[in-house]
């Protein structure tokens, strides 16, 4: 039986551990495995859910881009998690269960 699960996180971030530093022509571009970390301790604080989470590598930081990452429970269990990001400059983001 599957139980459900409303996580829905603001997550002010700074800047610097979540955005990768790239030459200045380019854009910056999300740190996944920071973003992955934090989705993971999201589930365990809010639904004490253990999850392993995979993001996409190589998103570039667009003001209200959206992507969705996949989280999975020990029990197997899968949920879609969407990513919106914000203020670049701040690295802020949020992420929902959706």
């Amino acid at each position: 039986m599957r139980k459900p699960v409303a996580v829905v996180l603001t997550l002010p971030l700074l800047a610097a551990p979540l955005l990768a530093t790239v030459p200045a022509a380019a854009e910056s571009v999300v740190k996944e495995a920071k973003l992955e970390r934090n989705i993971k301790k999201g589930f365990k604080q809010k639904a004490n859910i253990r999850v392993t989470v995979n993001c996409p590598s190589n998103v570039n930081w667009v003001n209200g881009k959206r992507f969705y990452c996949t989280a999975r429970s020990t029990s197997g269990t899968k949920y879609r998690v969407q990513v919106r990001l914000r203020k670049e400059s701040t690295g802020y983001l949020t992420w929902k269960v959706v």
